[in-house]
């Protein structure tokens, strides 16, 4: 088969304003500036469930600071919106996440 005459899987864009949706109504006013762009940046590159990119690659598509960034991930993942899979580095290649739009755990209990 060539590269022209596979099928491309459809990405269900439905779906996605749902997350959209629900991050912006339960999450985003919570957030400083830095946290929303690196959320923004890693759920557009989600593929599969995951993203996979370096911190250096979020801190130039954003305008931050790589010391900033690696902040704000923490601050994520302390909030539950965002799950380490895969720590990249040097020779290691790029980081991968999930990305979740809410805190269940915070959500269950409004």
């Amino acid at each position: 088969m060539t590269r022209s005459n596979r099928k491309k899987p459809k990405r269900n864009t439905a779906d996605r304003f749902a997350v959209l949706n629900a991050f912006v109504d339960f999450t985003a006013a919570e957030l400083r500036r830095s946290e929303l762009l690196v959320w923004m940046t890693l759920y557009r590159d989600t593929r599969n469930g995951t993203a996979a990119t370096s911190q250096r690659d979020i801190a130039k598509r954003s305008g931050l600071n790589r010391k900033t960034v690696e902040r704000s991930i923490a601050s994520l993942v302390e909030r539950g919106l965002l799950r380490v899979v895969y720590s990249g580095g040097f020779q290691r290649g790029p980081a991968r996440y999930v990305v979740l739009p809410v805190n269940r755990e915070r959500l269950d209990k409004l």
